[in-house]
């Protein structure tokens, strides 16, 4: 580790929490979600680490204040997932469930995860914005780099069957999280649903991810060299992270674009529910009611 940084007080915004803490959960079975969950802080500090190199003083402070952050989630939030859950469950016993009813779900879910993690009184670390020093940041901008290739490798690189292919075999992957095994004609349905989703440009979305880590980079070095006051900070920081996940208020033709893919998104979902069995979704209740559980539990209730 290096030399501490100069302290001084600002604040930064759960973006880099949530996102490492959704990658982790996202994979995890009924099983494992607990397990993964307890060690949550733990595992966003060596994600966090690995981006920003933390001084030998600022470490301590950020396993503290990460440890604060999952203490507040947990009392706060997992409650109202596990309820979200609970609820959305009768909705999956419906043999078809129409695409605009799933995105207006999906918006009723934005609606109870976003705002509090937006809120700069619900963020942990929001001391270590203007303690990052120039060598952090050039750090930063490398590990964004590496993130950046294997992005385009992913979904830029080679040829659009492969692609094509590759999306399509994580999208198994996930509904089989939910329904269970999917036999030959519901992944044709999945498959189908997918190759009618053409609102989703790979070199767009690429472009957008290089602007907003310009953009995060570029609200980083001015608090650095010219630290606002924290109200100010937190208020830049959290417009940010508005932009981030819905796009800027002026950006009207990316708006458009985001709620495209995701009404597209919609509707290879229902696609694919109107394919499966009564079991299956009785095995989709059960596993939102599994996952629900678990929150409750963890969140000792």
């Amino acid at each position: 580790m290096k030399t501490p940084a100069p302290a001084r007080l600002t604040r930064l915004g759960p973006l880099a929490l949530l996102a490492a803490l959704l990658l982790w959960l996202g994979g995890c079975s009924t099983s494992t979600l607990r397990l993964a969950y307890g060690q949550a802080d733990t595992l966003l500090y060596w994600r966090l680490d690995s981006y920003l190199d933390f001084s030998s003083e600022q470490a301590p402070r950020v396993r503290e204040s990460l440890a604060r952050f999952m203490d507040w989630h947990r009392r706060t939030q997992l409650p109202r997932y596990a309820q979200e859950l609970r609820r959305l469950q009768p909705l999956l016993a419906q043999p078809d469930i129409p695409a605009d009813l799933l995105c207006r779900e999906l918006e009723q879910l934005r609606a109870v995860v976003e705002p509090p993690l937006l809120d700069p009184g619900n963020w942990a670390l929001l001391w270590l914005a203007s303690e990052l020093d120039e060598e952090q940041l050039l750090h930063l901008e490398r590990k964004q780099r590496v993130a950046d290739e294997k992005w385009k490798a992913e979904w830029l690189d080679g040829a659009p069957e492969r692609r094509r292919e590759q999306r399509w075999r994580k999208a198994v992957e996930r509904a089989e999280m939910l329904y269970g095994r999917l036999d030959e004609p519901q992944r044709r349905a999945l498959r189908e649903g997918l190759d009618q989703a053409l609102s989703f440009d790979a070199q767009r979305s690429y472009q957008a991810r290089r602007q907003r880590q310009q953009d995060l980079l570029q609200l980083l070095r001015r608090q650095r060299l010219q630290p606002l006051p924290p109200e100010q900070a937190a208020r830049a920081m959290q417009q940010f992270l508005e932009q981030a996940l819905r796009g800027a208020p002026s950006d009207a033709a990316q708006q458009r674009y985001l709620q495209a893919v995701q009404r597209e998104g919609c509707a290879s979902f229902a696609r694919l529910h109107r394919a499966t069995t009564v079991a299956q979704r009785e095995q989709a209740q059960r596993t939102l009611g599994s996952w629900a559980a678990d929150f409750s539990q963890l969140a000792g209730r």
